[in-house]
């Protein structure tokens, strides 16, 4: 019963450490402002950062 028990704690806990994790506030890629019509989003490597933003919205003349 125990071993039992144990496997399956073990399996949770690996299940648990291969799901995605979104913090509350969505770092996901998919959660990013993209570009559009009117503006270019330009994504910034974390070494080029001049402040605690991420990317810069640029506005294109259309």
């Amino acid at each position: 019963m125990v071993i039992r028990y144990i496997a399956a704690l073990l399996a949770a806990m690996l299940l648990a450490a291969c799901a995605p994790k979104a913090p509350p506030g969505c770092a996901s890629v998919e959660c990013r402002p993209q570009s559009g019509d009117n503006s270019l989003t330009i994504w910034w490597q974390p070494d080029l950062r001049n402040g605690p933003t991420d990317y810069t919205r640029v506005q294109v003349n259309p």
